[in-house]
């Protein structure tokens, strides 16, 4: 499958098997901006739900509003399952508050190697 790239204020995507979701460098997200890439994603899988690899590292911050959509039923509806990949200490603070303040709908884990992320989500592929 080809691997096609699209863009929005805050994230370069790329949509293939598994979505990697790449923060910019110094991102602040908003509601805005999760909304936006949440209608991108629904866009692009055609109403099918996909492991998604969300790439924190380069996040400046992160508002509870844009968590919170990330991890409500919006969310869910693009992924299976999430992979974020952390590195910074900014990106392991926003990675833990997702995981630990609201407990989102699908199995979420937290990576440092993106290559165990991709294998952690490849199998739910078959799922």
């Amino acid at each position: 499958m080809q691997n096609p790239e699209n863009e929005t204020r805050t994230v370069v995507f790329t949509f293939a098997d598994i979505i990697i979701a790449r923060f910019r460098a110094g991102a602040e997200v908003t509601l805005d901006d999760a909304r936006a890439n949440v209608a991108l994603c629904l866009q692009k899988n055609a109403g099918q739900r996909r492991p998604l690899l969300v790439d924190l590292r380069g996040v400046k911050s992160q508002t509870a509003e844009a968590r919170a959509y990330l991890a409500g039923r919006e969310g869910i509806q693009v992924s299976q399952a999430v992979g974020l990949l952390i590195g910074s200490p900014v990106s392991r603070v926003l990675g833990n508050f997702y995981l630990g303040l609201n407990k989102p709908g699908v199995p979420t884990r937290l990576f440092t190697s993106e290559e165990e992320a991709q294998a952690w989500l490849r199998g739910f592929l078959a799922s």
